[in-house]
């Protein structure tokens, strides 16, 4: 008997965001199936007759199976058809394989694969309330955003975690939010029960000359045992420190000083303030990536914030989308680089009129 025969595997769509899901659909046959057509009559007690076309379907029966060794994928077959699948991906950036399995009751099998794609994350943040439901109305596929904790008027003036049923959780329902406190690490716990979707987490944004980096070092260290405990982790994409290009790069300062032990991140606020030339992206971001790259092997990267200030010469906002498209198409190109927000909360990096800028950077979130 010849074994199973796989003419494809698709994915539709085959790019998800995170908490994404896509249909996959294996399309196989066994090549040692039958319909035989035989001529055939039908008649009735008045005795009138029709030709009619006797089918016998002669098939092989065949099982299929979709599996794949990726972490944060689920995969759960259709119910009424056995060759359909919905996989869903609670993962970061990367490439998601899937591997089809087709096998007949004689135990012939055959394996074909397919992939599906989760991309830079590029996206905007702003204020909360009605400036971020504003942004969400003007770059409606925007998937990456911060969301400060404020304080809630307890004994210290710290920021804490903020809701996940109201905020920028509610006003901006498609993007995966970067969530920022500096309040006691342990509310984390009971603050992850009543997550439903992806974010990425980071305890006391910026903390250089605020927290000593050992202090920070220890008590950052509990939001890898807490997300590592927790039954809803597979909501968390990640977790690590935030720090500014400017302190790692003309700052000197040293990347070690904020990691922690199961840290999966290191963020990086990049923004240029200068109104003479437009930087590339090899100084707007390569010396800090350098640094953290060499200090920790395989950690994933993040740009929560970035911001370019409109150099003078450039009247018409031309140069800015330009240097936009081309900071994020260099982005793109760096594999261990999973999201970047633009910071369109000051004046001085607003993308605004005329809307080159703006255009550009609507485009980009589709990329």
């Amino acid at each position: 008997m010849a074994a199973p025969v796989i003419r494809s595997v698709s994915a539709t769509p085959s790019v998800l965001l995170p908490g994404g899901s896509t249909t996959v659909v294996i399309d196989a046959y066994h090549p040692d199936s039958r319909l035989l057509t035989f001529p055939g009559r039908v008649s009735d007690p008045t005795g009138a007759a029709w030709d009619t076309a006797v089918r016998v379907d002669l098939a092989v029966p065949l099982t299929w199976q979709l599996t794949t060794a990726a972490a944060g994928v689920t995969i759960t077959p259709a119910g009424t058809d056995p060759a359909r699948f919905t996989v869903t991906v609670l993962a970061g950036r990367g490439t998601v394989p899937l591997t089809a399995v087709v096998r007949d009751a004689a135990g012939h099998t055959t394996t074909a694969t397919t992939t599906v794609t989760v991309p830079l994350l590029v996206g905007m943040s702003a204020e909360k309330g009605a400036r971020t439901r504003q942004i969400v109305t003007e770059y409606p596929d925007l998937r990456y955003m911060r969301d400060f904790g404020t304080d809630g008027g307890d004994a210290d003036v710290l920021p804490e975690l903020p809701p996940v049923n109201a905020g920028k959780f509610v006003d901006a329902p498609s993007a995966v939010m970067h969530v920022s406190w500096k309040d006691d690490v342990e509310q984390l716990t009971s603050w992850l029960d009543g997550l439903s979707r992806p974010v990425y987490l980071t305890w006391y944004h910026e903390p250089m000359g605020d927290v000593p980096p050992a202090t920070y070092r220890a008590t950052a260290t509990r939001v890898s045992q807490i997300v590592a405990a927790h039954p809803r982790k597979r909501y968390v994409l990640g977790h690590g420190p935030i720090v500014t290009r400017y302190w790692l790069d003309e700052g000197g300062g040293n990347p070690t000083d904020w990691g922690y032990p199961g840290m999966t991140h290191y963020g990086v606020d990049c923004y240029s303030r200068d109104t003479a030339t437009y930087w590339p992206a090899a100084r707007m971001f390569g010396a800090a990536f350098g640094k953290i790259r060499s200090a920790y092997p395989g950690v994933r990267l993040l740009v929560p914030e970035y911001g370019l200030t409109r150099t003078t010469a450039d009247t018409t906002g031309a140069g800015r989308a330009q240097t936009l498209k081309d900071h994020v198409t260099w982005l793109r190109q760096q594999a261990d680089v999973d999201a970047v927000a633009y910071w369109n909360n000051w004046a001085e990096f607003e993308l605004g009129d005329p809307p080159l800028e703006s255009t550009a950077w609507r485009n980009l979130q589709l990329g």
